[in-house]
């Protein structure tokens, strides 16, 4: 099959895999400038009943039509054509490059709560789109979900109406095995009555063995046949909530639209930003200046580096200048605090933290300048004290008048020497 050219364009590359209804080639479109790469799937039905060919190549095209309708999604694989060749149906789609959500599951890994959400949004609305234009999927598995490399989408590949049809589910062969892939596959789709809210039953599934790394097959389930899951996830009540319903066991239990499921999860998101809203507005952000008791001092040694002396602190002009200095060096030094000392509670209460460094960076200037001009005012009046004369010499000595009668001579001493 290799290097065979299929309805006259389509060079086959490689061959992919097989099913149960056909073959999956890798191929190149021969008539476009830059051969761009497509899937080739090969189907082909079970009966090779004349009569049946001919019902099948009617549904096969209806069906085909519904695709090229339904492709035109950014998250599903456009049909490029289908055509008939040697007996054998033909479909060719958008090649998606990427890898399938099987293989992201080999890892091991359980996936967090924010991942399932992103899934779930993914999800819900390629179903609620194709839902809309009045197909059902039928077979959402991992295998079937492929990460596009281009932008990490996910993309839902290989839809099972086409399968339906070539199953021979005609008035012609009564077959009623049913689409899908068991685990996947809720009761009434394997009952043969697939629903949309079956392929919101199958993405469920996807988002609880994510959640707990267990095969949905070995999932146990209660007398009422609803899955037991909750205690192997690690996630919050209410997204527990929204997966529990839509993998319930019987339809009409489920969310009856992938609509109404998003609108669930839009609720727990929006609950999300509120609670993480009001925690940065009730807690505030911790501020760690581990300098803070330090922004009150500004010691003399500061001031001395420049020399003062008691008479250029009457100088007002060199006082001015000589604490402009000092507080300038101070500032300085207090201004390597850094926004990364900063401890923000969330990125939500970033500009507020922003703007609380702001005003105890002004505070702390108008705190120094304050204590600067104190402190050189005591400089100041201390050394006016320290340079005045003392009254004391300043006083005129009293004249010495030498007493004239023996009674004032007596009274004053006299006679007696006068330095004892």
């Amino acid at each position: 099959m290799k290097g065979k050219i299929l309805g006259s364009r389509y060079k086959v590359l490689e061959y992919i895999a097989k099913g149960g209804f056909g073959k999956t080639y890798l191929a190149e479109d021969i008539q476009l400038p830059g051969k761009d790469r497509c899937i080739v799937k090969q189907l082909y039905p079970s009966i090779e009943e004349s009569k049946f060919l001919a019902v099948a190549r009617r549904l096969f095209k209806t069906e085909a039509s519904t695709l090229h309708n339904v492709g035109h999604h950014d998250q599903i694989p456009e049909l490029l054509a289908y055509f008939e060749e040697e007996e054998k149906f033909y479909l060719v789609q958008q090649y998606i490059e990427g890898q399938t959500l099987e293989k992201e599951l080999t890892s091991g890994k359980v996936w967090s709560e924010a991942q399932i959400i992103e899934l779930l949004q993914d999800g819900l609305n390629i179903l609620e789109f194709i839902h809309a234009k009045g197909v059902i999927h039928r077979d959402v598995k991992p295998d079937n979900l492929i990460r596009r490399n281009s932008d990490g989408k996910l993309v839902l590949v290989d839809f099972g109406t086409v399968k339906e049809v070539l199953q021979g589910q005609t008035n012609i062969a009564k077959l009623t095995v049913a689409v899908g892939t068991k685990g996947y596959m809720p009761p009434e789709q394997a009952r043969g009555k697939p629903r949309p809210t079956s392929d919101l039953y199958a993405l469920g599934v996807i988002c609880i063995q994510l959640l707990t790394g267990v095969v949905p097959i070995d999932l146990e389930e209660d007398d009422d046949g609803e899955l037991i899951w909750e205690s192997l996830a690690d996630i919050s009540p209410q997204l527990a909530n929204i997966l529990t319903k839509m993998t319930r066991y019987h339809f009409q239990d489920r969310y009856q639209s992938a609509g109404e499921a998003l609108q669930a999860l839009a609720s727990l998101t929006e609950s999300n930003v509120s609670k993480s809203q009001s925690v940065t507005a009730t807690e505030p952000p911790h501020l760690n200046f581990p300098e803070l008791n330090n922004l009150s001092t500004i010691s003399a040694s500061s001031i001395s580096e420049h020399e003062l002396s008691p008479a250029s602190v009457l100088n007002n002009s060199t006082s001015q200048k000589a604490i402009s200095e000092a507080t300038a060096q101070r500032l300085d030094h207090n201004s390597q605090f850094s926004a990364a000392q900063i401890n923000p509670i969330s990125d939500v209460n970033q500009e507020t933290n922003s703007n609380s460094h702001h005003n105890v960076g002004k505070s702390k200037k108008m705190t120094i300048l304050g204590l600067a001009i104190a402190f050189g005012m005591i400089i100041f009046g201390g050394t006016y004290l320290f340079t005045q004369p003392s009254k004391q010499q300043n006083l005129p000595s009293a004249p010495y008048n030498p007493p004239e009668s023996p009674t004032e001579k007596i009274d004053q001493g006299e006679g007696f020497r006068r330095d004892l």
